[in-house]
């Protein structure tokens, strides 16, 4: 039986030592998935916190049917699309920046960028949150638009257009930046 296997079977049982490992051994890597998702480090930790205690409340319900850390990570993903959605209550997050799309689906096909994925993510960070979840749940997340827009309660057709959107914030900041060379859209 692996190690997180038996770390989880302890958590069954309640044994704070166990829940400490657990956070230990798969914290960062949740960490990560909820930045994903949140550009703040403090909101990001939070929703994290809230994804542990989730995952310790709803530790039994876990059969070891699938991958345990893509088990955790769902509830990592939720926890953080629905801390987002809280602070996105009354704002106007899906609200289009004059970018026009038109070009756009003709740069980058398949989702391919000509750069890093560390130079997505820097760009991600500075990037509106209505295009970031969208992104991250399309592109990371493999989620179709329907679903999308089903869990965002937005329509599917905004769903596509802060797609086409984030897409091209991405290309533009990064040719702007002379990360890539191509003319700015």
């Amino acid at each position: 039986m692996s190690e997180l296997l038996k770390i989880l079977d302890a958590c069954k049982e309640n044994s704070t030592s166990a829940q400490f490992e657990l956070f230990k051994l798969v914290g960062p890597q949740m960490l990560a998935t909820c930045r994903r998702y949140i550009n703040s480090e403090d909101d990001a930790r939070d929703a994290m916190q809230e994804g542990f205690v989730k995952v310790f409340t709803n530790i039994k319900k876990f059969r070891g049917d699938s991958n345990p850390k893509t088990w955790m990570t769902r509830i990592f993903i939720n926890t953080s699309i629905d801390f987002y959605k809280k602070k996105a209550k009354n704002k106007d997050l899906f609200r289009p920046l004059n970018i026009e799309i038109d070009t756009a689906d003709e740069i980058y096909e398949d989702n391919a960028f000509p750069c890093s994925s560390d130079q997505i993510l820097s760009v991600m960070d500075k990037m509106p949150e209505g295009y970031r979840a969208v992104f991250n749940m399309y592109c990371v997340d493999e989620l179709t638009h329907r679903q999308i827009a089903q869990r965002l309660g937005i329509s599917e057709g905004t769903s596509k257009s802060q797609y086409a959107r984030a897409k091209k914030y991405i290309y533009t900041t990064l040719v702007n930046e002379g990360v890539i060379h191509g003319k700015a859209v």
